[in-house]
């Protein structure tokens, strides 16, 4: 594999990143963990991309709103400095990722710059012989899976990263990109972990919950159909992992096409919204499963994304992308939902 643009400098794919801030100490030395400082820089800057790719999500408000940076309050999310970020308040877009990485590998004296196309950020550096592009926010695949997820989804379920790859010379495109691990490179071991094929992690898992003795079906009276019992799985899967509201609604896009047959996800649809209690620490979800072999429903799925962070608002998983419901319009979405199998309020539970 010929490497693309690595006699040009560095300059040519981005700016420095030059900043006075920094995040806070407790979020350095966790996104530092088990650094390889004796190994190479790839090692180091690989090292650190799936470190930061732990303990960042991407932010619920920023993606349901559709990314308009016309909105105010977006173009504040976007322009977030990255001193607010810690390991609490973690949501981050594309520019505050990029300037996170930037930062550790600056101050680790790795040279790299950040890519701004459109409004969108990546970060390239030049090591081992080729130009590298690091984008943990971009929505993909790799070769060997046919599962489409940022690198902040795939970091927290144990997959091989997609975002970090190599600019390889190809005559048709002028260059395409090859992952990291598929070019044969010296890295460190605590680089390249064991990471699962996602299929195979996903029904281990599934099968360690039917036998569990104390698995129950949440949210779900005692029903047989397989189409429901896929639903509640899905319930399950979510509350064994720690994922956010992107982060969840991308692992449950790849679950429903993992568990239900292409024919399933035509006929059915999902809605579950949250709304408030009496209590300020109390919330309801309304679930509604709906499965009619005989109407196509064409693959839609509702699924409201946590605790409402803007007054007046529900975040909504609907049709593939996220968007946000008033709540006037939560309630008829519900309402209007047709060929109702199960109706259940609970005060608990829920898979976000």
């Amino acid at each position: 594999m010929t490497p693309y643009g690595y006699d040009r400098p560095l300059e040519t794919f981005g700016k420095p990143f030059v900043s006075d801030v920094k995040p806070g100490k407790k979020f350095i030395k966790r996104v530092e963990k088990d650094l390889p400082l004796g190994s190479n820089n790839l090692s180091i800057a690989l090292k650190l991309y799936n470190n930061l790719n732990e303990v960042v999500e991407f932010s619920e408000k920023f993606e349901a709103f559709g990314q308009d940076l016309s909105l105010d309050f977006l173009k504040r999310i976007y322009e977030k400095p990255i001193n607010t970020i810690n390991l609490t308040d973690n949501q981050v877009v594309c520019k505050n990722w990029a300037e996170l990485y930037a930062f550790f590998l600056n101050k680790h004296n790795i040279p790299c710059v950040i890519n701004k196309s459109g409004v969108h950020y990546s970060v390239y550096l030049k090591e081992e012989g080729y130009i590298f592009n690091a984008d943990a926010t971009i929505i993909n695949k790799g070769k060997n899976d046919n599962y489409k997820m940022d690198d902040l989804t795939r970091s927290k379920l144990g997959l091989r990263p997609n975002g970090f790859n190599a600019l390889i010379s190809d005559e048709e495109v002028g260059a395409k990109k090859v992952n990291v691990y598929d070019l044969g490179l010296d890295l460190d071991k605590s680089t390249e972990i064991d990471y699962v094929n996602f299929e195979d992690r996903t029904n281990a898992i599934i099968r360690n919950l039917t036998n569990c003795k104390t698995f129950k079906i949440r949210n779900i009276p005692e029903i047989t159909d397989e189409v429901t019992d896929n639903f509640s799985l899905i319930n399950n899967l979510l509350l064994e992992e720690d994922l956010g509201g992107v982060s969840a609604i991308s692992y449950i896009n790849t679950l429903i096409k993992v568990l239900f047959t292409k024919d399933q996800q035509q006929h059915l649809a999902y809605i579950q919204i949250k709304e408030k209690g009496k209590r300020e620490d109390e919330y309801k979800n309304s679930e509604v499963i709906n499965y009619n072999p005989n109407e196509e429903r064409i693959h839609k799925h509702d699924y409201t994304m946590g605790i409402p962070t803007l007054e007046g608002y529900n975040f909504i998983y609907r049709d593939g992308s996220l968007e946000y419901l008033t709540k006037r319009k939560a309630r008829k979405a519900i309402e209007d939902s047709m060929n109702i199998d199960i109706d259940v309020l609970s005060n608990k539970g829920g898979s976000l």
